[in-house]
């Protein structure tokens, strides 16, 4: 029991490759996802005060990548607070990459 709590605390590993290494861009993606996103959304994705992004459900809404990339960089309403002017262009990239691959 202890155990399974608190892997829920965690964000998710990134898998390592036939190399033996992580992937750079998603290991950055997860740390920002740790930082900066991970306080609304869970750790893990499952939600909280923001929306629920481990269901599959982010392919729907944002089909293409740009669309999510848009999101994180200038916010959505007054729930998403925009990011763009606190992470890189390229840790932007890294957390969209993040959430569509590894928390979906």
């Amino acid at each position: 029991m202890i155990l399974s709590s608190c892997g829920s605390s965690s964000a998710p590993q990134i898998p390592v490759g036939p190399n033996g290494e992580s992937d750079t861009e998603l290991s950055t993606g997860r740390a920002v996802w740790t930082k900066h996103c991970a306080s609304c959304h869970g750790s893990s994705g499952q939600g909280g005060r923001g929306h629920k992004l481990n269901d599959g459900e982010i392919f729907r809404i944002y089909p293409e990548v740009d669309g999510l990339l848009n999101v994180i960089s200038v916010g959505k309403g007054q729930g998403m607070p925009a990011f763009g002017s606190k992470l890189s262009d390229e840790e932007i990239a890294a957390v969209s990459r993040y959430i569509r691959e590894i928390l979906n």
